[in-house]
């Protein structure tokens, strides 16, 4: 994780950009622990020179540290406590193509049962957590015209830090057409279990059971690809895995009406 502040001179706005990287083989639960502390931190005030710095908090923050240390046991329990489909265990243990998509058939996940998977997974089985990322800007855009950095508000206004030529919709465009993905990886010896998101997927504009459901995509090791080539697929503009399993979404993206 990379913790950047971003200064508007001219109105005094400052963004933190927490800029996700790609990681391999983690323990979710420690690598977790360390996302959510921080942006914890972050959120209570502490800027992200403190917090990237390696001199000894101030006695305030070191309080602002165990009340994030604190929320961080309270966010982990509430995933120890959700309940997870039994079929999605089972997938884990499934040595067959035709049984692994017989066992996703019908699912439905939520963000919350995903992390909570996840984190079994590694307590209980001994699996690993690896996540790739892919963007590509919009085609034909011009980026030496796009600002240093902006964001869409809660409020549908935009915050741009830096000079831009371009409009508040070419802006909302560019970031709306953004081609992005979101792999993660459970590994364990040759196994390996790979659910995966894009921003067509999660944001309305792909059709699936003929709506516009928000979906995970599903591949594993017994899908006859090699992991290796899923990644590169994944990390290319368009990817061409065959068709895979779909998993339904909800609570989160732009679910349906």
């Amino acid at each position: 994780m990379k913790l950047n502040e971003i200064r508007n001179k001219k109105t005094g706005e400052v963004l933190t950009k927490v800029q996700q990287e790609d990681f391999e083989y983690k323990n979710p639960i420690e690598h977790y622990q360390g996302e959510i502390i921080i942006n914890r931190m972050l959120n209570y005030g502490i800027s992200p020179d403190v917090i990237n710095s390696n001199e000894e908090l101030s006695d305030e923050n070191v309080k602002l540290f165990n009340k994030a240390v604190k929320f961080w046991i309270k966010y982990k329990e509430t995933f120890e406590n959700t309940n997870i489909p039994n079929k999605l265990i089972d997938l884990l243990q499934a040595k067959k193509k035709a049984i692994q998509e017989d066992l996703l058939r019908g699912m439905v996940l939520t963000p919350k049962i995903v992390t909570a998977f996840i984190f079994k997974a590694s307590e209980k089985h001994g699996y690993t957590l690896s996540q790739y990322t892919s963007e590509f800007n919009q085609k034909n855009i011009d980026l030496s015209k796009m600002p240093y950095a902006y964001r869409v508000k809660d409020n549908g206004q935009l915050q741009v830090f830096g000079e831009t030529e371009l409009s508040d919709g070419q802006l909302k465009q560019a970031l709306e057409h953004r081609s992005v993905k979101i792999a993660q990886f459970l590994d364990k010896g040759n196994d390996w279990h790979c659910f995966f998101i894009t921003f067509d997927s999660i944001g309305g504009r792909e059709t699936w059971l003929g709506k516009k459901q928000p979906h995970y995509h599903y591949i594993s090791n017994y899908f006859g690809v090699k992991r290796e080539k899923v990644v590169e697929q994944l990390k290319s503009r368009k990817y061409k895995l065959g068709n895979l399993p779909h998993i339904k979404l909800i609570e989160y993206g732009k679910q349906p009406e």
